[in-house]
């Protein structure tokens, strides 16, 4: 049985890619910001606290304290999986809201100076 394409390409037996949207009213928009920036100051302490303090070495001094440390080391920081990438993957999600949320306020505003144009000109008739 033949698949639809629904112009979306070829069926390739995985879900589409997920698109999220969020709907913001003006007046939030200062307060989102806030809280975004407050996340991101706080994320970014905790990344140079990552980057500088977390990376151990090893505390015996013999070979099973060695081959523990670079684990840890491994998988906290280094690995493409690791603590460190999710927090910088974390932290590039709070700075594309944050200038999300620029568009969208300047978008607001640009809507509303054309209204409010459209308005003047139709009260000067």
């Amino acid at each position: 049985m033949a698949s639809e394409d629904h112009g979306h390409g070829a069926d390739t037996g995985s879900p589409p890619p997920l698109s999220h949207t969020l709907n913001v009213e003006r007046e939030a928009i200062p307060s989102l910001r806030s809280a975004f920036a407050g996340a991101l100051s706080k994320l970014d302490k905790q990344i140079e606290l990552a980057i500088t303090e977390v990376r151990v070495r090893p505390w015996a001094g013999d070979p099973v304290s060695q081959d523990a440390a670079e684990r840890f080391n491994e998988r906290s920081l280094e690995s493409g999986d690791s603590a460190l990438i999710a927090l910088e993957n974390y932290q590039r999600q709070l700075k594309s809201a944050m200038d999300a949320l620029t568009l969208v306020e300047q978008q607001y505003q640009s809507i509303e100076e054309d209204n409010t144009g459209l308005m003047g000109q139709q009260g000067g008739r």
